[in-house]
């Protein structure tokens, strides 16, 4: 029984750590993938600027903020703009080994001030 039970507390500490990532394909040992998420298109004359937001998971401990609001305030804050026109937004995925795992948020568009 205390092997049966030791078995159980270990599953436990093991299983969850595992993570998983949302990837339109999923590698195994490796993965590092880049997808494509919406387009905002409305036509606005301008320069590009990018924003990012990561979050990133190790042995099942995930911090970091990979919304769409950090992104987007990224790019505003480094634009030294209000808003953004002509948004595109894309994910970049990687996993190693199911131990490590980050997930990025790319937000570009033409800054309008």
């Amino acid at each position: 029984m205390k092997k049966i039970m030791s078995l159980f507390v270990l599953a436990a500490f093991i299983l969850p750590s595992c993570i998983m990532t949302q990837a339109p394909i999923q590698g195994s040992l490796y993965n590092d993938v880049k997808v494509p998420a919406q387009i905002n298109l409305p036509q606005a004359g301008g320069k590009m600027v990018e924003g990012t937001a990561t979050a990133m998971g190790i042995v099942g401990v995930v911090i970091g903020d990979c919304s769409y609001e950090t992104a987007l305030k990224n790019a505003t804050e480094k634009a030294g703009a209000k808003e953004l026109k002509n948004i595109v937004v894309d994910h970049h995925v990687k996993n190693i080994l199911f131990v490590y795992a980050e997930y990025t948020t790319i937000v570009r568009g033409v800054a309008v001030k």
